[in-house]
């Protein structure tokens, strides 16, 4: 096996193991939807239940009902379901830790982040320009990669770790 063989099989094994990560993470903000959309509005929720105001905030809903002698009661829905309130605060705060979680394991960077360890300048440019495409493969399609002026091995790497990932049946 030539030194050129060998680099574009780690490579390979590089671009299998982003793509798995991508996939992986792509497959987490579909199942954490829900908590993604909750954490957008989680602030405005936390804030009108507070002070005592009523609004339509993204997936919930927050109704103030006068009781006797000037009480309040506060009303939730969550998605459509009628919730306490603190069961809603509960869920608001859950979705703000999974959104969190989501969003520092799952950024852009992160992810390219674990090819620096290859130091690869190329295989790094290459996937920074096409980090969205390399969604694509999640979906079980091969992606139009713009190499730019990336060596033989990188090309031969990515496109081999892209193929083996699809090849495998791996899926999101």
């Amino acid at each position: 096996m030539h030194a050129q063989d060998v680099v574009t099989e780690i490579i390979a094994e590089a671009i299998l193991d982003f793509v798995k990560r991508v996939c992986e993470c792509e497959r987490l903000k579909e199942i954490h939807a829900k908590d993604l959309e909750l954490a957008k509005v989680a602030d405005e929720v936390t804030a009108a239940i507070s002070e005592g105001r009523e609004g339509v905030f993204g997936p919930v809903a927050v109704k103030i009902q006068k009781k006797f002698l000037g009480r309040r009661e506060i009303k939730a829905l969550l998605f459509g379901k009628e919730v306490d309130v603190d069961t809603l605060l509960s869920e608001v705060s859950k979705a703000k830790s999974r959104a969190a979680w989501i969003a520092n394991d799952c950024s852009d960077h992160a992810l390219i982040e674990s090819l620096y360890k290859y130091e690869d300048r190329y295989l790094i440019e290459v996937v920074q320009r096409n980090f969205e495409k390399f969604k694509y493969v999640c979906l079980g399609r091969n992606p139009e990669i713009d190499f730019g002026d990336a060596p033989p091995h990188v090309v031969g790497g990515v496109k081999k770790g892209i193929s083996s990932y699809l090849s495998h049946g791996v899926s999101s």
